[in-house]
């Protein structure tokens, strides 16, 4: 993969659709490398749960393609999640349709990464310290989502930054980690290390589908340029 620091897969699986969308994209803003990467699952229990999924990633890239500042790349995440949030349950109201997705996103630039989160998709780093799952999980003891996209005005976003350099970073929705070991995980993030994007992600799905997972699968790994 020379040249690129990114790859991603999305997949219907056993499911009638695919209610995942995913974003990986990169830019260079003022000589600086940037890249934003998106996972969204929609809300199943709803009937239009995918409609959120890809208007959040719509202009979550939109908002990617008209940044022209990064020095407060991470902040400008969180308020423009907060904006999309607002415009989808707009857009629900309008349409009379109940709407909502998880969301997972991660930025990074200026060696540094910022992640901003809602719900049970999930993001990991892989480093010299290991497999480290960096989002929360936003669900209730019934197994419940507590926070997505598009249900409240006033949505607790989960935000985080930190160093990137020398990480692999692999973002997915639940339908990748419900059967998947730790430990087949962090092998497969090391081979991603060595650039073996495609194949890590290919055996990371085969992995979870071989032992029934049913589920939407949406994986996309992206390493650090540092």
């Amino acid at each position: 993969m020379r040249g690129r620091y990114y790859d991603g897969i999305s997949l219907r699986n056993r499911r009638p659709t695919n209610m995942d969308s995913l974003l990986v994209k990169e830019r260079t803003i003022a000589g600086e490398w940037i890249c934003l990467a998106v996972v969204c699952d929609g809300v199943g229990s709803l009937e239009s749960g995918a409609l959120a999924a890809s208007q959040a990633v719509q202009q979550l890239g939109a908002w990617l393609n008209g940044l022209e500042d990064i020095s407060r790349a991470g902040l400008n995440l969180r308020q423009a999640v907060l904006r999309i949030n607002e415009q989808i349950i707009d857009q629900a109201r309008n349409l009379g349709i109940r709407t909502a997705t998880t969301l997972s996103a991660l930025l990074l630039t200026g060696g540094r990464y910022y992640i901003v989160h809602a719900g049970d998709s999930r993001i990991y780093s892989w480093g010299e310290e290991g497999l480290r799952q960096l989002t929360r999980d936003d669900i209730t003891q019934e197994g419940k989502l507590s926070e997505c996209i598009g249900r409240s005005s006033r949505p607790s976003l989960f935000y985080s930054e930190g160093e990137s350099e020398k990480r692999i970073f692999l973002l997915c929705s639940d339908g990748l980690y419900k059967r998947m070991e730790p430990d087949y995980l962090s092998r497969q993030l090391e081979r991603a290390d060595r650039g073996e994007f495609r194949k890590a992600m290919e055996h990371l799905v085969e992995y979870v589908v071989d032992r029934g997972e049913p589920d939407n699968i949406s994986v996309a790994i992206v390493k650090s340029r540092g």
